[in-house]
Order: C-alpha cells, then structure tokens, then sequence
C-alpha cells in the first residue's frame, strides 16, 4: 500500500483504545480527539465513539459533507435515531445520509472491545476495498467465494506475507 490510510477517531474508551492498538499493526497513521473536529482534506476514515451530542451530529456533518470514504459511528439503534433526526435538522441530507456506517462495523458476534475494534476496522477495511459496496455486497468466508483469492491480480502476481 503506497499511502498509509488516515484514521480519525472521534471519542474515547475501550473501543477506541483497542481501535489504536490494532491500527498501529495495520501501519495507518491515527488521530484521536474527544472533541468535534474540522475534517480537513486526507482523513480516509472517520469513526466516532463518542456518544455525546454535542460531538457526534457535529463531527459526522463535517466528514460526510467532506467526503471522507468512510465514515461510522457506534451506538444503539435509538442514538442513530438521535443523530440522524440532528443531522437532518443541521443540513445533511436524505442522500448523504447513506455514506454513514450506523451502527458500525460488521455482524461478526463481536462483544469485547478489541472484537468490536476488529469488526470496526473490517468494514472500513471492505469498504475500502469495494467489497460492501452495491446491492450484491456481500462479504463471506474467502472460503466460501468461488475464483481467485485476489481477482484483481494476474495469475502469479500475489504476495503472500507470510512468506
């Protein structure tokens, strides 16, 4: 990867603390704030945590309005009903809401905090990548996909890093 994938991460707490530390093996570059950031140019990610109103609404207007590839936020079904219904209000609209990972991360049974971070850190891995993307998204067990591994390299062209 040419670029390292910028992360911002919004909110503090175990959740972000495993978020940190598994990022940090991924190599991506990080920031953390508990406060409502400006998202300027370059953040690839924005995750946030946080659940404080006066932090959230703000944050995910200013990522989706930036247009940050991927942008989530953790929290129950009635705090994305909270956040959305301030979104809307403060000028997102219907469309731009359909950027925003609410409630976050991929359906994997996560509980802890670093399996919640890993759940995290796969969708916007997938994300990324194109894999969740369109109605025929579907991510599966690269087991249980038929064709190459990495369809977007040539026979032979894969590098396994494991050696």
């Amino acid at each position: 990867m040419a670029d390292s994938p910028q992360l911002l991460i919004v909110g503090d707490g175990p959740v972000t603390e495993a978020l940190t530390g598994i990022v940090s093996v991924l190599g991506w570059t990080t920031s953390v704030t508990s406060t409502a950031p400006n998202i300027g140019p370059g953040v690839d990610a924005v995750v946030v945590t946080s659940h404080r109103e006066d932090v959230d609404g703000p944050t995910i207007r200013s990522a989706l309005a930036g247009g940050t590839a991927y942008v989530g936020a953790m929290g129950s079904r009635r705090t994305q009903t909270r956040r959305r219904e301030w979104l809307l209000a403060n000028g997102v609209t219907e469309d731009a809401l359909t950027a925003l990972h609410a409630p976050i991360g991929l359906d994997i049974g996560a509980d802890q905090p670093a399996e919640i971070a890993v759940s995290i850190l796969a969708e916007i891995i997938g994300t990324r990548s194109g894999r969740l993307q369109g109605e025929s998204a579907a991510v599966t067990s690269i087991g249980e996909r038929d064709g190459a591994i990495h369809p977007e390299l040539g026979p032979g062209e894969a590098f396994c890093p494991g050696g």
